[in-house]
This record gives structure tokens, sequence and C-alpha cells, in this order.
């Protein structure tokens, strides 16, 4: 009615954990002065669903580059987006321990993990033109739909051409819950080591070649395609080297599935 749009994300009202909502619960001293709006709750004949309110974004880069530049981004674009994306991540590393009366408690920050891919980097808009056109096509031509009950509606979604605007890292959830695409895991998580920011420079790391490249660094499949994190461990050495032996000692146990007494 103002002509501000969002973004609404409705949780499945049987869920009892809303991994996201935590998150945001950590940081809200930190986002009075951001476009997040908070949340609320909505109900309907099934029952009452969380919502999560977001400020309206176009489409992930990950799905950019799969309807339109396959062969990967130009330098140029890709290194804008990640300077972006650690302009993001040091907020979440330095500001956001402030919570805890400005000391870092490892114990409550590492709860939460960041999920950086192509695939949660949003590019936003600096403007209401985009999203403006868009609700003009739907009011004009709207696009097809199928009820599948008396309260609820499945729509086909509207493919928008991109436009210049600023990236928004999105969902976020705690540690410990399996969101992380399995290639991007780092070798600490696949050695069980305990972890804490450095993993998620792994993950920038991997984005930026994602973007770059038409295909990923890491597949974690083995020749028969079958995830196998011996497979992920001997990708990782044939791209970086061996590590180093006081690594494999933080977790001599697991270690030992992968290598000998001697580290080989």
């Amino acid at each position: 009615r103002n002509g501000h749009y969002v973004a609404l994300k409705v949780y499945v009202h049987t869920s009892s954990f809303h991994r996201e909502v935590p998150f945001y619960n950590h940081l809200k001293h930190h986002l009075q002065t951001s476009s997040h709006q908070g949340r609320y709750n909505i109900r309907n004949q099934d029952g009452i669903h969380t919502v999560l309110i977001f400020e309206a974004a176009q489409m992930s880069l990950r799905d950019m580059k799969i309807v339109f530049q396959q062969g990967g981004f130009d330098e140029g674009l890709v290194k804008g987006a990640i300077t972006e994306l650690l302009q993001a991540v040091d907020f979440l590393h330095t500001q956001g321990q402030s919570v805890h009366t400005g000391k870092l408690q490892v114990s409550e920050l590492i709860k939460f993990i960041i999920d950086i891919h192509p695939g949660n980097l949003l590019l936003g808009a600096y403007d209401n033109q985009s999203l403006s056109a868009l609700e003009h096509k739907e009011l004009v031509s709207p696009v097809p739909r199928k009820p599948v009950s008396p309260a609820r509606t499945i729509y086909l979604s509207r493919l928008m051409r991109p436009q210049v605007g600023p990236m928004l890292l999105s969902d976020f959830g705690p540690h410990g819950s399996d969101i992380m695409p399995l290639e991007y895991r780092a070798p600490e998580t696949l050695l069980y080591i305990g972890w804490s920011y450095p993993v998620d420079i792994w993950s920038v790391g991997l984005t930026a070649w994602d973007l770059l490249e038409p295909s990923k660094l890491f597949t974690a499949r083995d020749e028969d395609g079958d995830l196998y994190d011996a497979a992920h461990l001997a990708q990782i050495i044939a791209a970086l080297g061996p590590p180093p032996p006081d690594f494999l000692r933080r977790n001599q146990e697991r270690a030992s599935d992968f290598w000998g007494s001697d580290g080989k």
C-alpha cells in the first residue's frame, strides 16, 4: 500500500524448530539500523505459521549463473560480489560478537553458521522499479496457478531479468544443521575438528571459484558419483597439497580413517 515491497518466508505450521529465528534474535541489537523488519505469526485453517519479513530481492547468483552465465561471470562482477560478501561476513564476525558483552564467547557464537554459497547470495534492488514492473505484469497478465485447497493456491514463478543491485546474504541456521552444500565443507568439518570463523573464509573462496568457473572446484564424489569423504579429501589435497601433521593430530581417530601413522 505504501509502495514498499517485502518478501515473506512462511514456515510450515507443523515445524517445531524455526532454525533462522534464533539467529536473528541473536543479532537483533545490531539489526536496528538494517532493513530487516522482524517476524510475526499468521493463522489459517491448519494452524499458526511463523513468518519472517525480508527486504525483497531478485534471483540468487546461482540461479542467475544457471540461466544467463553457465560459463561463469566476468571477473569484475565476481570481485564486486565477493567484496560485498566479505563485508557481510566481517559484520557477523566482529560486530555480531559484541552481543555477548563485547567478549568473544565461542560457545555461543559458533552455534550459528553462515551458510555461504552462490545459492544464498541474492541480488538485491536499489529501487522499486523492477519490482513495480513485475507487479504490473502480474496485474495485466497473471501467471498460471493451481488451487489445491480453498485456502491455498500454488503460483508459477515469473522469470525476471536481473538488474544491478547490492549483494544480500541469506539463510542462516544453527551449528549442526545440515544445510551447507556438502562440497563446501572445510577440512575441519570433514575431520570432525572444532571449527570457527576460518571455515566461512573457506566458503567464500569456493563461492568465488563457483562464480568464475563453469564447474565446481570440489565435487565431494567418487568415480561412481557417490558422496564420499575420502574422495573429497583427495580432491582438496590435489588442489592444495597434503595437510600438515599437526592438523591431523587434532583428531587422530578420525584421521586414521584416511591416513596411516606416517601421515600418508
